[in-house]
C-alpha cells in the first residue's frame, strides 16, 4: 500500500506544473480581455495592435466578417468613440495548448446608431493564438465572434 501511495504522489508532483500552467494561461487570458475593453474605450492603438493579430477576423453581431484593419478603423476613427462604455466578462476558458477559446459577455453602451445610448449585451466567442511578438511568446487575439443577446 505504501508503494501505491508513493506512486499516486509522484504523479501528482509531476502533474502539478502543468494545471499551473494552464492556471496561469487561463489568467493571462482573462487578463487580455480585460486590456481589450480598456484599450477599445480609451482609443489606445498599441495596445490594440498588440492584442489583435495582423490576421485578426471578427464577426460582428450583423453577421459581417471584417478584418483588423477594419474593427481598427471603427475603434479609432475621427470623431467620438463608438462605445461610451464597455465592460467584459469572461465565462470560460479552454486551452487546447497553442490555441485558447474563450467564452464571455460584452456590455456595452454605444455612442452612435439605432442603440446609442442603450446597454447591449454580446455573447462572445473568442480565439487567441501564442505568437511571436517582439522576439517572445505572446497570446494575440485571431478571432472575435459576437452576437447580441436580446431579452425575450
Amino acid at each position: 500500500m505504501t508503494r501505491f501511495r508513493t506512486a499516486c504522489a509522484v504523479m501528482l508532483v509531476g502533474l502539478a506544473p502543468a494545471a499551473f500552467a494552464a492556471g496561469q494561461t487561463e489568467q493571462t487570458i482573462r487578463d487580455l480581455e480585460q486590456q481589450q475593453a480598456k484599450a477599445a474605450i480609451g482609443r489606445d492603438r498599441v495596445a490594440l495592435e498588440r492584442i489583435f493579430a495582423p490576421e485578426f477576423k471578427v464577426i460582428n453581431p450583423n453577421g459581417v466578417v471584417g478584418s483588423r484593419e477594419t474593427l481598427l478603423g471603427l475603434l479609432l476613427g475621427d470623431g467620438p468613440s463608438p462605445y461610451r462604455s464597455a465592460a467584459y466578462t469572461t465565462d470560460e476558458v479552454r486551452d487546447y495548448g497553442d490555441t485558447v477559446v474563450s467564452i464571455g459577455m460584452d456590455t456595452v453602451v454605444p455612442n452612435q446608431g439605432a442603440q446609442a445610448g442603450q446597454t447591449v449585451l454580446r455573447r462572445v466567442t473568442q480565439v487567441w493564438r501564442k505568437q511571436k511578438l517582439e522576439g517572445k511568446a505572446q497570446w494575440r487575439l485571431v478571432l472575435r465572434h459576437a452576437n447580441i443577446i436580446t431579452t425575450p
